[in-house]
């Protein structure tokens, strides 16, 4: 699949821009195109594997979840991708992350309202064979488009 220059710049608004109120209307008027071609090509680049999923950006804290909690875990190379996605089906865990390194592979995300929540989770990874090499928590994540994609197309005044 090819990506142009819409495209890019599409990818990098729906990055950069984390409203819940964010509309394919909004994109299109910063990147001087319909909303129906914003659509189509929203819907092409998901069909295409391209744009995988949209992911709310939630502060837990706000949101009164109190223990949001980061674990390191190893999982043997064979089986990290499976485990990966095994240890995304567990209760309280909202991210998982495969490496590509040897130890310390897999990260896990996980939330609980009560300490037992995640003291649930330990127990579910361990069960699944993954060695916790340590946890912390989580207390703010930052994140940032990627800027080579359509930045330069993007109409910043049409977003005030």
């Amino acid at each position: 699949m090819e990506i142009d220059s819409t495209d890019r710049a599409i990818l990098y608004l729906l990055q950069a821009e984390s409203r819940a109120d964010f509309t394919h209307d909004d994109i299109a008027e910063r990147i001087d195109v319909s909303s129906s071609t914003v659509s189509n090509r929203i819907q092409r680049l998901e069909e295409d594997g391209v744009l995988e999923k949209f992911d709310p950006v939630i502060d837990y804290e706000a949101a009164g979840v109190p223990h949001h909690i980061l674990f390191v875990c190893t999982a043997p190379i064979a089986e990290r991708k499976t485990l990966c996605k095994e240890v995304i089906e567990v209760s309280n865990v909202v991210n998982t992350r495969e490496l590509l390194t040897g130890s310390k592979n897999l990260h896990v995300e996980a939330i609980g309202m009560k300490a037992e929540d995640i003291e649930a989770v330990t127990e579910d990874l361990d069960a699944l064979g993954l060695e916790i090499n340590g946890s912390e928590i989580l207390r703010t994540e930052y994140s940032r488009p990627f800027d080579h994609f359509g930045s330069e197309v993007v109409d910043d005044s049409a977003a005030e």
